[in-house]
């Protein structure tokens, strides 16, 4: 099982042109947020918001360049089911977006496992699709990621 928290971190880097300097917001469980907040302090990023909900969201997105969404973990630890809404809907996007000059980039990573594996056929994206729409949003759903990590890993061999 592989970590896939460098490659994102390299395709954000790649998509801002650096991440130095730029801001982040990290949206889940503590357990899966403390990799990627260590990885972003070492790419020495200005500020990193941490946040266990979406609650914050619109109050926080004009602050930051980046929007990482990382996997819950329902109680008793079962997988999340299909069905479940997304956590991070457009219409709160949007509303964190107002007046933004800058571009939003936002990995929804919830569909994968802490070590990389994917869960796309047992859950459903932690950011609505909708999202990506909004002009200033770059949005990279589940599949997105699974098929450059998986263009990526080709490459490599």
């Amino acid at each position: 099982m592989r970590d896939i928290a460098p490659e994102v971190l390299s395709i954000a880097d790649a998509s801002l042109g650096g991440l130095q300097g730029y801001s982040a917001l990290v949206i889940g469980p503590e357990e899966h947020r403390k990799h990627y907040t260590a990885l972003l302090q070492q790419a020495r990023m200005k500020y990193i918001y941490e946040e266990s909900t979406a609650e914050q969201l619109p109050y926080l997105l004009p602050y930051v360049q980046l929007l990482i969404s990382l996997p819950t973990r329902p109680a008793g630890g079962e997988k999340p089911g299909p069905t479940e809404p997304p956590r991070l809907t457009a219409a709160s996007i949007a509303k964190g977006c107002i007046g933004r000059r800058t571009p939003l980039l936002i990995f929804d990573l919830a569909a994968a496992l802490p070590d990389g594996r994917s869960m796309l056929d047992q859950a459903s994206p932690s950011v609505e699709e909708l999202a990506g729409l909004l002009p200033p949003v770059c949005l990279y759903t589940p599949r997105d990621l699974s098929t450059l990590l998986a263009k990526r890993e080709k490459k490599a061999s």
